[in-house]
């Protein structure tokens, strides 16, 4: 993660095809998370308008500290190519590499997170 003093604001998806549909369709704030499967897909981008970056982070725990497992530039990719990525990810494909490390974000459900200066 690039931002270790960002809190997310997670929201769950039902499907890999929802969650490719929503990172290649949509620009999102910067404080937009997604959870799938015991993953996390933390928006990391530097900026609302630039390239979409996210964080992939898996659940260790419930609460606990997270593995992140890779980060993955969404804005350049296609719907077919972030679905690839995102079952990659849900196989656990990453969890391995030598880029995993354990990270602490902070996260809120949308009942908490309200509005901040990323998504106001």
């Amino acid at each position: 993660m690039f931002h270790h003093d960002r809190t997310w604001c997670v929201t769950s998806v039902a499907s890999a095809e929802e969650l490719a549909q929503k990172l290649t369709s949509i620009v999102w704030t910067c404080c937009t998370a997604f959870e799938l499967g015991g993953y996390l897909w933390l928006n990391d981008s530097t900026s609302p308008d630039g390239a979409a970056e996210f964080a992939v982070l898996k659940r260790l725990t419930q609460d606990g500290p997270m593995l992140q497992v890779e980060s993955i530039t969404f804005g350049w990719c296609d719907y077919d190519t972030s679905l690839a990525y995102i079952q990659q990810a849900l196989r656990g494909e990453f969890d391995g590499s030598k880029f995993a490390h354990e990270v602490h974000p902070r996260l809120q459900t949308p009942q908490e997170h309200g509005r901040c200066h990323h998504c106001a």
